[in-house]
């Protein structure tokens, strides 16, 4: 009886997995949404592990205290970057919502404001770099200024690739994805191997970026934005076409800003509070905590195309999609980590972060929030409701608030970001039931007050 037990249900889970594989060959086949996501999906996952290569690599070349200097400089280096990321969603959006001529010429017209902004960052970041080296407790000014490479290319890449996204060429953009996480390795491990210590990992990150960015105005059949044109200053009707779309463009700045610092204010905190060798276990810990986050975040970028505000049903279901994808793979990642938080951290990072993993469970949790409010606030930003600001700064406010109040610990200091995150995720839910779910009017795509 028994065996014929047995039998019986190893037949139906064969079953089951050849119609789960027969519904995803069509599903690839016939739906343009689901293809694209599997397609970046893949790529993005190869690229995330090869990013999560480059930590242990590090990690094991430039020692902890070392690798929590690294932490700081890119979570600083994620901060600055966030002005690009929500540049992409921008062009994404007026891509999207634009024709052709109108969206290449404000891309065009964005593409050279955002150079010269870039360069009175960098200018910025060399005035600044002696105080933060004396702030973070680093050995070298160094690390903070051979940022600026990764900032300029960043300013060419933001553009192009958002170009590319909308147009929805994720071959294209896998391509540079995958060669970004590999030409940071190959060329970050030669510098460090060169005894560039934490500023030869910085400036890796930045020679990876300008290998993607060659090989991919090369592959791509798509006619991108002119770079010459970037070089010169913007003309008066090119400053026109941005004052038309100037709100949007500060409202999404200012909220994926502050969903960035949610996403690395812990680390930036312990770095600046505790003992170098503590903070560099604790950064560790939050590296691979983080792979929740950026796992699933290849979502939220095939999501942004598909959101717009001529049809704002197919929209919602995007969004929602989008959500329920992401939370498949935060849970399961929340699980894994968990229950084997020794064993990942010993294997990715080595035995001396492995007596910290205990955090690995709570960090995990916080990486699971920090996705879903993002993917709120993204799919808000692209129907162009201001509802986005309001979710990104209240939780930021409250998170900054409790942690100003209660940082002793680094429990607290979770917590407090924990709690703002849950406050602006109640604020999007509540409005949603407010609204039945009608966030935006359909006949203007005006926000509704």
């Amino acid at each position: 009886m028994l065996n014929y037990l047995m039998r019986l249900l190893s037949s139906a889970m064969v079953n089951k997995v050849a119609a789960t594989l027969r519904s995803a060959a069509t599903n690839f086949k016939t739906d343009a949404f689901y293809r694209h996501a599997l397609m970046f999906m893949a790529a993005s996952l190869i690229t995330s592990v090869l990013n999560y290569v480059y930590y242990p690599i590090m990690g094991r070349m430039i020692g902890i205290e070392g690798y929590g200097e690294l932490q700081v400089v890119t979570s600083f280096l994620l901060q600055l970057t966030t002005v690009f990321i929500g540049l992409n969603l921008i062009s994404v959006n007026i891509v999207a919502n634009h024709d052709e001529r109108e969206s290449k010429a404000l891309i065009i017209a964005l593409q050279k404001v955002v150079f010269w902004f870039v360069v009175l960052a960098c200018v910025g970041v060399l005035i600044v770099s002696p105080q933060l080296k004396n702030f973070f407790h680093f050995g070298s000014v160094w690390p903070f200024v051979l940022l600026i490479p990764s900032l300029l290319v960043d300013a060419i890449a933001v553009f192009w690739t958002a170009y590319l996204q909308a147009k929805r060429d994720f071959t294209s953009l896998s391509f540079y994805t995958i060669l970004t996480g590999g030409g940071k390795i190959f060329f970050s491990v030669l510098f460090v191997k060169l005894g560039l210590g934490v500023a030869g990992g910085i400036l890796g990150i930045a020679a990876g970026l300008w290998l993607s960015l060659i090989a991919v105005r090369i592959i791509t059949k798509h006619e991108l934005p002119p770079l010459l044109q970037t070089l010169s200053w913007p003309k008066r009707h090119e400053i026109g076409l941005i004052k038309r779309h100037l709100a949007f463009i500060i409202e999404v700045i200012v909220a994926l800003v502050g969903m960035s610092v949610l996403l690395s204010i812990d680390v930036m905190l312990v770095k600046h509070l505790f003992p170098a060798d503590f903070a560099g276990q604790y950064s560790g810990v939050s590296t691979v905590a983080r792979i929740i986050f950026y796992a699933s975040a290849p979502l939220v970028s095939v999501m942004l195309p598909a959101i717009t505000l001529r049809h704002l049903k197919a929209s919602k279901q995007a969004f929602l999609r989008t959500l329920e994808l992401s939370m498949a793979i935060c849970v399961a990642g929340l699980i894994v980590f968990t229950l084997l938080a020794h064993f990942i951290m010993r294997t990715l990072l080595g035995e001396q972060f492995a007596a910290a993993s205990s955090w690995l469970p709570m960090l995990s949790l916080l990486a699971l929030l920090v996705t879903v409010t993002n993917i709120i606030v993204n799919y808000l930003l692209a129907l162009r409701s201001h509802l986005a600001i309001i979710i990104s700064l209240a939780s930021l406010a409250l998170a900054t608030v409790l942690i100003f109040l209660h940082h002793d610990t680094v429990n607290q200091i979770v917590a407090s970001a924990s709690i703002g995150l849950l406050a602006g995720q109640a604020i999007f839910w509540i409005a949603v039931l407010a609204t039945r779910g009608n966030l935006v009017r359909e006949e203007t795509g005006e926000a509704v007050q």
